[in-house]
């Protein structure tokens, strides 16, 4: 089956969000034969690496400053 990109265009904003339903649906029971991208498992690194640098946390007066400016 193949859908033209025309053809979601045309659809009512309703259809599309019952499409983009369906298909995560879809995708979600396919989990198991989904593979990350290589470069994925770096960029949690990185993040978790960011998370446990206490260095970088705000207080929540510097933060409430930070959102004032």
């Amino acid at each position: 089956m193949k859908i033209e990109t025309t053809e979601i265009r045309e659809l009512p904003i309703a259809h599309k969000v019952e499409l983009l339903e369906i298909i995560s649906e879809a995708i979600f029971h396919e989990t198991d034969s989904l593979q990350s991208p290589a470069w994925h498992e770096d960029v949690l690194k990185i993040r978790e690496a960011e998370l446990n640098d206490e260095s970088q946390w705000l207080s929540l007066d510097e933060l409430r400053k930070s959102l004032r400016s």
